[in-house]
């Protein structure tokens, strides 16, 4: 049995403890040099990384505007996209438990069909190769408010759509992005066992993995010009951008991915060939892929809401991962490919 052992560090950037501590250190130079972190506009962050069997924790800046404590590991952050993550995990594990078959056409799953879905798999909306847009069309009419955008989108609207679009092109295994996707995930999952996403993940992932739809439980959250938001609220997209977890609870879900307990988490970090933009890429379920020298794959995914943003990035070749939440929506977005390539020295670091 595998011990993780959580090292937690707490202080701002320029401390006496980041003279002692070379990785704070080092870290201090990322945000410095390498991203557009300003605490202006960014009140505070924290970064989680995995490096085999030991993780550390630093926290910078403050928690709120008004209060000066730290973030810590425990506090619960809107994730956004990241949210598909966890997504893709509960549907493969409903997979590898023989509850769901991810090569059958979506509408075998819902309450009435669409003949242009007829070759849309489960496996494509995982994947964002389906052909679904990012949005449906005359979203401008559907959205009421821009700072919630995702909250007037009602089941009506989603079944609507569902009856009236005509996929263009459904054999494709092209990428593209698109949140739909995980909105007729969540659907799905409705359908079939007649639970709310919340009740399957709780039933079928492991207790550490502790997510939410509500929104009440986030800490305060900031734009770019320092200013106060609501939480996302939404009927239909909680399944695609809806979640909201703690650092704790993301540095758990990638040391599973870095340490596959069972075949699901295995299936997320199996990359295919695809195209995207008209060249040659890979997809993996709940997950972007990217390529790293070596011919390695590093996977990633981020998550913006109006007031927070979420990063989470592993290297399963040499068990080392990165997670990095803020309390606002700007700033940190190079931070988190930048701290997992310092960890695997420039991608030079050999895989164990």
């Amino acid at each position: 049995m595998r011990i993780f052992i959580l090292f937690i560090l707490i202080g701002g950037l320029n401390t006496g403890l980041a003279q002692k501590d070379p990785i704070r250190k080092e870290l201090n130079r990322l945000i410095k040099y390498e991203t557009d972190i300003d605490f202006k506009s960014t009140p505070g962050f924290i970064i989680g990384m995995i490096d085999e069997d030991t993780s550390f924790v630093y926290s910078f800046g403050q928690r709120a505007v008004d209060d000066p404590g730290p973030i810590t590991k425990d506090d619960q952050f809107e994730i956004g996209g990241v949210t598909k993550v966890f997504t893709a995990l509960l549907v493969e594990t409903l997979a590898d438990k023989g509850l769901l078959d991810l090569s059958k056409p979506i509408n075998e799953f819902l309450p009435f069909a669409n003949p242009s879905f007829d070759h849309c798999t489960l496996f494509n909306l995982l994947t964002h190769t389906s052909g679904l847009p990012k949005l449906p069309p005359g979203w401008g009419l559907i959205e009421d408010d821009s700072r919630n955008p995702y909250a007037a989108f009602s089941q009506k609207d989603l079944e609507s759509f569902y009856r009236s679009y005509s996929l263009q092109d459904p054999s494709s295994s092209t990428y593209l992005y698109s949140h739909l996707n995980y909105v007729m995930i969540e659907w799905i999952l409705q359908s079939v066992f007649d639970k709310t996403y919340i009740q399957l993940f709780k039933e079928n992932l492991p207790a550490d993995l502790v997510i939410s739809l509500d929104s009440s439980t986030t800490i305060a959250g900031y734009d770019r010009q320092t200013r106060p938001v609501k939480p996302w609220t939404s009927q239909t997209f909680g399944a695609a951008l809806g979640g909201k977890a703690s650092l704790h609870t993301l540095l758990n879900l990638t040391y599973l991915f870095l340490y596959p307990p069972t075949p699901a988490y295995l299936a997320l970090i199996h990359p295919q060939q695809t195209s995207i933009r008209g060249e040659k890429g890979w997809v993996a379920p709940g997950w972007q892929v990217v390529t790293i020298p070596g011919e390695r794959f590093l996977y990633v995914h981020t998550g913006r809401t109006e007031g927070h943003h979420a990063f989470v990035g592993l290297l399963p070749d040499t068990h080392t991962a990165v997670v990095v939440l803020a309390n606002s929506a700007s700033g940190t977005e190079l931070l988190g490919l930048s701290v997992l390539r310092m960890m695997n020295k420039n991608w030079k670091r050999k895989g164990g």
